[in-house]
């Protein structure tokens, strides 16, 4: 009887192993529904040319949805995640918004946080990972082109944006892109830039990939390799 039982548990594992194997499989390459909300940053590069495109480019096998509005702050952004970001149903969501929001210099650094964390709770409920991707953080090169470029007064609220864009990814355990145009700075270098704030095809080309680093890890984890 012993010997029996030990039979058909080994028959059973023996079915069972490559069925599980097969279904992990069929999860890997399923399809992520990617959702990219920003500003003209999302937007610049023209067809072909944005971060998006050569996010697709580099991921065939998944969905990626450009989101990107001109001159879109994180308050707008945040006013329209439901309609342009969660009826998607996304499976990872790139939130690129903020340089508006330093340009204008409106609203409290508080303000902005609530914003930015307002979003990130709403993906993370809806099952999404969120990569957030920024102009800002700690990884900033090239100090002496930035406080030319801003100005020292607005080098500081650069700064404290980038700060606490990187305490909404540790609080929310966000993957985080910081300094996303790093490789082609100072901004308006030849060959690389539209104007002194948008990149073009060729820039973008080089912010995808900065992106594209942590995106991949958030697809890693939604495969739950």
């Amino acid at each position: 009887m012993q010997n029996k039982k030990l039979q058909i548990g080994r028959i059973v594992t023996f079915l069972l192993v490559p069925l599980i194997l097969f279904l992990s499989g069929c999860n890997q390459h399923r399809q992520l529904t990617i959702v990219c909300i920003g500003d003209s940053l999302t937007v610049c590069g023209g067809d072909g040319g944005r971060y998006t495109d050569w996010l697709q480019k580099w991921l065939p096998s998944h969905k990626i949805i450009n989101k990107g509005i001109n001159g879109d702050t994180l308050a707008g952004g945040c006013a329209r995640f439901d309609k342009d970001v969660l009826s998607f149903k996304p499976d990872i969501v790139i939130i690129e918004l903020g340089a508006n929001d330093f340009w204008q210099n409106k609203r409290p650094i508080e303000q902005l946080q609530q914003d930015l964390e307002d979003m990130v709770i709403k993906a993370e409920k809806a099952g999404a990972k969120v990569v957030i991707a920024s102009c800002f953080g700690k990884k900033r090169d090239y100090v002496k082109e930035e406080k030319i470029e801003y100005g020292i007064e607005k080098y500081s609220f650069a700064d404290a944006i980038g700060k606490m864009e990187e305490q909404v990814c540790l609080k929310y355990n966000c993957f985080y892109v910081p300094n996303m145009q790093i490789d082609i700075k100072p901004n308006g270098t030849d060959p690389y830039w539209e104007d002194n704030n948008h990149p073009n095809k060729k820039g973008n080309e080089y912010v995808s990939k900065r992106i594209l680093t942590e995106l991949k890890k958030a697809i890693k984890v939604s495969f739950n390799l």
